[in-house]
């Protein structure tokens, strides 16, 4: 095993930026685990609440008719914007 000498100041130095890291992580954390796993569809909810098929949805993405993000290869669309667009709909019918 080696030891390592390091100046006081170093070391304290070095301490803080652990402790930052660790609350900008923590923090992050906090605001991710928060979000309701509502608040993001799958492709497949997003299909079933709009009543269309995959295919009509990606014809929607790419014109950009609809919002969406990803995660890696998976598209997630916000449940808020599909209850607007269900609603805006709905207004166009009567």
């Amino acid at each position: 095993m080696d030891i390592i000498e390091v100046e006081r100041e170093v070391f304290d130095a070095l301490i803080n930026r652990v402790d930052f890291l660790h609350k900008t992580v923590k923090a992050l954390y906090d605001q991710l685990h928060d979000k309701k796993l509502s608040d993001w569809l799958t492709t497949k909810q997003t299909c079933d609440y709009l009543h269309i098929s995959e295919r009509k949805l990606r014809t929607m993405k790419e014109r950009g008719k609809i919002g969406f993000s990803h995660l890696g290869r998976l598209s997630q669309f916000k449940g808020c914007d599909i209850a607007k667009l269900i609603v805006k709909e709905k207004d166009a019918r009567q």
